[in-house]
């Protein structure tokens, strides 16, 4: 498992005891002011760009701290890709707050071949490649109560259609869970779905390296899913209960005229233009 060497520099880093250094932040993304990109931010880019030099010999990296990745998600669908989220939950982390982990997507031809995902406060680390499963700890998924909660994930700035499909999918929300859960780290959020811990889970416009790395998790554990991926982001809708996602992607369908695709297993990522 060549990914297996990325997990563990990954996990080295997180373990290393000068915390104090790696929380200092660098910069403020787009003057968002939960947007921030940390020392460690940078370290977790840094081991991750390595690892494509020394183990994927013409590979390319998109990674959310790189100032020269390209924005247009179309190129995943040719070539050879690790999609990297060095720290999502970057402001929890420098704020010293729960909710934080690092995600990397292995896409060949527009499909996930494999994926690491980290959660350092779990001590827990999910490494999947060649349709093999390998877990830091004994883990098993656990089916949410059909009261459960969702984590919600969306971009600050939603304007026009994507502020109304919020308001439905808020409104929905209320209506068929216990409520809504927003704790700024969608690699949590996800976690917490496959725990049992959030019935659903909704990323509405997030970036590519929010989630993808979580795809062949999902389908691993059974978990019904859809997506769309497109120049605006990926938007994913993951639950336990076929009939929410349904009613959540047609909210979206319909205000803002995007089509969706059922997360299935061997399948090639649908882009759209």
């Amino acid at each position: 498992m060549k990914l297996l060497t990325l997990a563990a520099n990954v996990c080295a880093v997180f373990s290393s005891n000068d915390n104090g250094m790696l929380r200092t932040v660098q910069k403020v993304k787009n003057d968002e002011a939960r947007d921030v990109v940390t020392t460690l931010d940078q370290r977790l880019h840094d081991i991750a760009a390595s690892f494509v030099r020394n183990n994927l010999p013409g590979c390319k990296l998109m990674s959310e701290e790189d100032e020269n990745t390209s924005s247009a998600v179309s190129v995943l669908a040719q070539g050879e890709w690790l999609v990297v989220d060095p720290l999502d939950g970057s402001h929890n982390y420098a704020l010293k707050m729960p909710g934080y982990g690092f995600m990397s997507a292995h896409v060949i031809d527009g499909k996930v071949e494999g994926s690491v995902v980290v959660l350092p406060e779990h001590g827990l680390y999910f490494v999947l490649e060649a349709d093999e499963l390998l877990v830091s700890q004994p883990f098993a998924r656990s089916t949410a109560t059909p009261s459960g909660s969702v984590y919600y994930a969306y971009p600050p700035k939603l304007e026009g259609a994507g502020l109304e499909s919020r308001s439905q999918l808020t409104e929905l929300i209320d209506n068929r869970t216990s409520g809504l859960y927003r704790y700024g780290s969608a690699c949590v959020g996800l976690y917490n779905l496959i725990r049992g811990k959030h019935y659903a889970f909704i990323g509405h416009g997030i970036r590519i390296w929010d989630a993808l790395a979580y795809f062949p998790l999902l389908d691993h554990f059974g978990i019904f899913a859809s997506y769309h991926i497109g120049p605006s982001g990926l938007t994913l809708i993951a639950s336990y209960n076929q009939g929410f996602i349904e009613e959540s992607c047609g909210i979206i369908a319909q205000t803002e005229n995007t089509a969706f695709s059922r997360l299935t297993q061997d399948y090639k990522l649908v882009i759209s233009k």
